[in-house]
């Protein structure tokens, strides 16, 4: 294999040419600048299919980064509504805070009493799930279950109770699934 090489750099005399001498009076062998002309071109070739390669893998590492974030999104919206993973109990709570704010600013008697029924029937729901909703109003706020969102007169109550729940706070067990928000007594002259 080397002896092609070893024919290119050694002259006449048997005495290794260096390459920048000047080439023997006779020219090159015809194969000789054919196998150049090809290695030339398939050097080409490689460089150019070398550089079309790292474009492809560069796009397919993008493509793929792509894929994982739109899986991993795909996998947090089902696995929130998957069945053996916890339901979104927000919106049941929130609809029931809603039907017991609708039922205490009621006109009609009756109305507000069908609202609390139906408050009644979604908070056994909730009870047989396992979830405890808390809306004490009139006792102080343990700070771990409500946030203070404003405050309001209300003479009947001791400073600093809970005067309105806005949104009630749900446990199951001694976990916090939502903390509630609630308006307390300030009554100041």
């Amino acid at each position: 294999m080397f002896t092609w090489l070893r024919r290119l750099f050694i002259g006449r005399s048997g005495v290794p040419r260096l390459p920048d001498a000047t080439p023997p009076a006779e020219s090159p062998p015809v194969w000789g600048t054919q196998l150049l002309d090809a290695v030339q071109k398939s050097s080409r070739a490689q460089a150019r299919l070398a550089l079309h390669v790292e474009d492809v893998e560069r796009k397919l590492e993008g493509g793929l980064a792509e894929l994982r974030g739109s899986l991993s999104s795909l996998r947090g919206v089902t696995s929130a509504h998957s069945p053996g993973s916890e339901p979104p109990w927000d919106e049941l709570l929130d609809a029931l805070d809603l039907l017991e704010e609708a039922s205490r600013v009621a006109a009609d008697a009756a109305l507000a009493s069908g609202l609390l029924g139906v408050a009644a029937r979604l908070e056994r729901f909730l009870t047989s799930s396992g979830i405890r909703r808390l809306a004490t109003i009139g006792h102080i706020p343990d700070g771990r279950l409500f946030r203070i969102v404003g405050t309001q007169p209300h003479p009947s109550f001791a400073e600093g109770a809970i005067a309105r729940v806005v949104r009630a706070a749900a446990l199951r067990g001694e976990h916090l699934v939502r903390e509630g928000e609630a308006i307390i007594v300030r009554n100041t002259p």
